[in-house]
């Protein structure tokens, strides 16, 4: 084990414990990641090196120049890591995931570092939109097609086509063109809303994000 990069981690460790919430939250990183791959780090003549061991191979690349610059590369991967963690369990849908991660960043950063600033300008939501109001459509048949029994064919088509899916058109399943994609299911929801008000006032709560993609073109 490299002396100087556990000194650094203590140093790293005492800084993040500034943060009220850091025990809490387990905001910390590793020194050593095991599995594959596996990732050390060690102090060299030229600063500090990040070491990637993956099924045989090794990669080794510097990651800091000083011994400041470790502390906060491990600070900094701590709070993204605690960041990313806490979006996925809090996310906030209709809007790009790095909105909320860089406000969590920012909150931390706030007890240790209160200049430092993490928010940008600009996010691009607009994929996130798109992904997030198939998701909300396709729920809404998912869950007509389990609870009624559907007599109208091209009723059930439409449904069908939603709830299954059928605007996906790669082999993993996402879409080549999320435009192209929407503008089908959107196709069957007037359709649909045509036949069924029931169905017609469940799309309408997602109305507004459908008109800000309008509004982005």
């Amino acid at each position: 084990m490299d002396e100087i990069i556990e000194e650094i981690a203590c140093r790293a460790r005492e800084i993040l414990q500034k943060i009220p919430f850091a025990r809490e939250e387990q905001i910390d990183f590793q020194t050593v990641e095991y599995g594959d791959p596996t990732v050390t780090y060690e102090s060299s003549g030229s600063g500090f090196v990040q070491v990637v061991n993956e099924r045989g191979q090794e990669r080794r690349s510097v990651i800091a120049g000083s011994y400041e610059e470790m502390v906060n590369f491990f600070v900094d991967r701590a709070i993204t890591d605690y960041a990313y963690r806490y979006e996925l369990a809090h996310r906030r849908h209709f809007e790009s995931n790095l909105r909320q991660t860089d406000e969590v960043r920012e909150a931390c950063y706030h007890h240790i570092d209160p200049g430092k600033k993490c928010i940008h300008r600009d996010y691009d939501d607009t994929p996130h939109i798109y992904l997030d109001l198939f998701a909300a459509y396709r729920s809404i048949c998912l869950k007509y097609r389990a609870e009624n029994a559907i007599s109208c064919q091209a009723l059930k088509d439409d449904i069908a086509y939603i709830a299954d899916q059928g605007y996906t058109d790669t082999p993993g399943g996402g879409m080549y063109s999320l435009e192209a994609s929407m503008e089908k299911v959107r196709e069957r929801i007037e359709r649909i809303g045509a036949c069924s008000s029931e169905l017609k006032e469940a799309f309408s709560q997602f109305e507004k994000y459908y008109r800000l993609l309008e509004e982005m073109k």
